[in-house]
């Protein structure tokens, strides 16, 4: 822990790494599922399209988008800990009944369940690591807590992808995420701390129209956090059928891919959260977004797996620069006593991406193979200028 705490220019405590170790294994179990597993499980057991999966991701992340408000208040008047382990143990719930669906209609369900529990991750990380964090500090804070997502996000689709390449069964498959999300429930168990359970005894009374202050200087920022998530939820069903089917990895090959990708991101993600902390929102939300796009485009149109690991490094920069400084910006702006409510209104908004984008991407994965990567980088270059035009790092640091 001290080794990792060089990484900072404060004292990270061991409440906060729990945080992060509750977010990065839930994750790890998600990811690995949504990723992974799940579009194997319905083209294989389940004999039905592809389509299907990305209906069942899109039912999940509408949940999960539905549900962050809600888990955002529930986060103000009782705690991240109690949020949590509520949230955790319908995750467990979900991903029994998913192992044991024998139809397409069953796994959608059951899905959807798991996307009520997951919505409580955000708002009750993010708001517990930001009350105990210097609020100077929340862009080098921020950067670690994506660190964590992205790593368990990361190594899950890694590790059940050599799970199930070498022919386990998806029995033993979900298995291993329901091992992971009870790794989280004990995880959440440990914390501890008032700060966490509730945020102070007096009343909390959330005022809409203090809520709406808020919100209204930041309606010109808002397209980013849909238009963001979006992106990945375009991609989210295809990147295995696209790295099998079209590129022809190997498991040892795809792996290295996402763990390449992965891996610089992680490593990124302080660094630029400090530097997130001495500049504006221009040059990491505009840069990032324009990065991601030509590496987009790259993993689409390359056939060289040392030109697309190359790609991936790209593509972990953009990211490493966009989410610190977008989420430690946000930070800012709310006021502590709507922390969880507001969190979980972006998060909502944020979640909207997530929830339309697998659905059209898996559609249009079955029209052209390119088609999702070409979209969703046209959406990034777009946004790029959008953010340019507006010159928002300005309007922002008025604001605050």
């Amino acid at each position: 822990m001290r080794l990792l705490n060089r990484w900072f220019p404060f004292e990270v405590n061991p409440t906060q790494w729990t945080l992060i170790g509750v977010l990065a294994t839930a994750e790890f179990a998600r990811t690995a599922l949504l990723v992974t597993l799940l579009p194997a499980f319905v083209q294989g057991p389940l004999r039905s399209t592809l389509g299907i999966a990305g209906v069942a991701i899109s039912a999940h992340y509408l949940l999960d988008t539905a549900g962050r408000s809600p888990a955002g208040w529930f986060v103000d008047r009782f705690g991240p800990r109690i949020t949590l382990i509520i949230g955790v143990a319908i995750e467990i719930v979900a991903l029994v009944l998913a192992m044991h669906a024998h139809r397409p209609v069953w796994l959608i369900v059951f899905l959807a369940l798991m996307g009520v529990g997951t919505a409580s991750h955000w708002p009750a990380v993010v708001t517990g690591t930001n009350r105990i964090t210097p609020s100077k500090y929340r862009g080098a804070m921020m950067g670690a807590v994506f660190a964590g997502w992205l790593t368990g996000s990361g190594l899950g689709p890694v590790a059940l992808n050599f799970v199930m390449g070498n022919q386990l069964t998806d029995r033993f498959a979900f298995e291993v995420l329901i091992w992971a999300d009870l790794a989280a429930f004990a995880l959440v168990l440990l914390l501890n701390g008032p700060r966490l359970r509730e945020f102070s005894s007096e009343p909390r009374v959330h005022h809409a129209a203090r809520g709406w202050r808020v919100i209204w200087p930041l309606r010109v920022v808002l397209p980013g956090m849909l238009v963001q998530t979006m992106v990945l939820g375009l991609l989210m069903p295809v990147l295995r059928p696209l790295t099998h089917r079209v590129l022809h990895l190997s498991q040892w090959q795809f792996a290295a891919l996402l763990l390449g990708a992965g891996a610089l991101t992680v490593l990124l993600l302080v660094p630029m959260g400090r530097l997130a902390d001495h500049m504006g929102l221009k040059v990491p939300l505009v840069g990032g977004f324009w990065l991601a796009a030509a590496s987009l485009l790259g993993l689409a149109f390359l056939r060289s797996f040392w030109a697309l690991l190359g790609v991936g490094a790209l593509l972990g920069l953009s990211y490493s620069l966009i989410l610190p400084a977008w989420n430690a910006f946000l930070a800012r702006m709310i006021p502590a006593e709507q922390e969880g409510l507001l969190w979980g209104l972006f998060m909502t908004v944020e979640g909207i991406g997530l929830t339309i984008g697998p659905s059209v991407g898996a559609r249009l994965f079955e029209v052209a193979p390119q088609a999702p990567f070409l979209l969703a980088a046209a959406i990034l270059v777009v946004m790029g200028f959008f953010y340019w035009a507006f010159h928002l790092p300005a309007h922002a640091r008025a604001i605050v």
